[in-house]
């Protein structure tokens, strides 16, 4: 009997957020029930800093040189075999659920799914969003009454979705919450920030600036958030993680309900982490750090003893291989990743990041001088093994990293030239060129409301 899979991707949210990972604040007690019976891993690396090239390394078992996604060029191609198309020529039901023009069709991300919800592509009115559906008109409701936001219709889209289509089902889903801006329901909200201790260090009005886009001007040198600013994001994002847990509550007792949690693969996970000031940074930008590519990684395997914490070094251009493994079906392609069910583990994995595109450079300039933006327009590439990090950019530099001791800056000639040599072998240079995107008004709106554009 072929399995159900369930790929649940929480957008940028860090692994040093959720509880099964340590953090002091509760916020994952779904997540963390689902770790008792699961894998959790805590070597898990993204692919890029990037919500486009990670999804396409998930859905490709790529890295992005070798399927071509980056800013500079956000669209997965119809050349680049994806494993949703293969799971639908095994007898899948494929059903994807997008919240970002990111991994829209516009893009390229819904090439083999039978459907797709992707909400640029629902009716307007009056600049809302609206179908004529039950699922519509519950979130409506829920969104006036408690202010939930559209991870909360795509759940239940999702829900509706699993009951008509049947199985076995292939679902893939983006909660994008915890992206910027940090605004959650209000209930979660208050819960959250009754736990903030640092109002008199607090300068409210820009600390609520900086949960929206702030960060930007901070980057750029043009502000000077303090640690309680900081703080305060920190515990809107973690808000925002535990709404999407309360989401994920109602979707697994869902399936529970149904009959087809336990045969179901459920893997939880993010496509990139997220900056509250460590090495000068905010958001998601311009870096290859542990805080943006070392991700939270849940996997249950169905009907399995295949439980506990791995410390083994693992990728999400893993997951594709690991699925088609569990799917018993053979990928169309030779891919980077390998299964995490009958591989054995890698010396290194690999993440890249190209320079910025043109709308990110323009948004940047409006809050800094070209020589500040200067040090941040390269692209990078890294190589990453259990104790050691080597990141490169398109400028010639390279620095090494100490992992085990935080991410420490280190010198070893040899071991530096070894990375080197294996990093090349395996992404060769960085694309360099751009395409030009022609956007309508409403995804523009769109991309500005996510801090993408000026």
């Amino acid at each position: 009997m072929q399995p159900n899979v369930l790929l649940i991707v929480l957008d940028s949210v860090r692994k040093d957020h959720l509880s099964c990972y340590g953090h002091s604040r509760e916020t994952t007690p779904t997540i963390d029930e689902l770790a008792t019976e699961s894998v959790r891993y805590n070597s898990a690396i993204a692919p890029g800093p990037s919500t486009p090239p990670s999804h396409a390394s998930m859905f490709t078992g790529l890295y992005p040189s070798h399927h071509g996604v980056f800013s500079r060029h956000p669209y997965l191609d119809e050349s680049i075999p994806v494993l949703a198309e293969q799971l639908a020529n095994a007898g899948y039901h494929t059903l994807g659920f997008s919240n970002s023009f990111h991994t829209s069709r516009d893009r390229g991300f819904s090439r083999g799914f039978e459907y797709y919800h992707d909400i640029l592509n629902m009716n307007t009115f009056s600049d809302h969003i609206f179908e004529l559906s039950n699922d519509y008109l519950k979130f409506f409701v829920r969104y006036f009454l408690k202010g939930d936001d559209i991870s909360y219709f795509q759940e239940n889209k999702l829900k509706t979705k699993i009951s008509q289509y049947g199985e076995p089902f292939f679902g893939f889903i983006n909660f994008n919450s915890a992206h910027i801006p940090y605004r959650p329901p209000e209930r979660f909200e208050t819960e959250f920030l009754e736990k903030f201790d640092q109002w008199d260090e607090l300068n409210e009005k820009f600390a609520w600036e900086l949960a929206d886009d702030a960060g930007d001007a901070y980057i750029m040198d043009n502000a000077d958030p303090t640690d309680a600013d900081w703080e305060f994001s920190k515990h809107l994002y973690d808000a925002e993680i535990a709404y999407m847990d309360a989401l994920l509550a109602d979707l697994f007792q869902y399936l529970k309900q149904r009959g087809v949690f336990e045969e179901t693969m459920i893997i939880v996970t993010s496509d990139h982490g997220e900056h509250f000031g460590e090495h000068g940074l905010a958001y998601h930008k311009f870096a290859l750090s542990e805080e943006l590519i070392n991700v939270p990684l849940v996997v249950k395997y169905p009907d399995s003893d295949n439980t506990g914490v791995s410390n083994e070094l693992v990728s999400l251009v893993d997951l594709a291989p690991t699925i088609a493994d569990l799917a018993d079906i053979e990928l169309q392609s030779q891919v980077d990743g390998r299964s995490l069910l009958s591989d054995n583990e890698p010396e290194a994995v690999f993440a890249e990041t190209g320079r910025p595109n043109t709308s990110q450079r323009t948004r940047m300039l409006q809050h800094g001088s070209e020589e500040t933006f200067d040090q941040f327009d390269k692209g990078l590439q890294a190589i990453r093994t259990r104790d050691h990090k080597l990141i490169c950019d398109s400028e010639g530099g390279s620095t090494l990293y100490d992992i085990n001791n935080g991410e420490v800056e280190i010198v070893d000639t040899d071991l530096t030239n070894y990375l080197e040599q294996r990093l090349g072998e395996m992404l060769g240079e960085l694309p360099s060129g751009e395409t030009e995107e022609e956007l309508s008004d409403r995804v523009e709106q769109h991309l500005r409301d996510m801090g993408y554009m000026g």
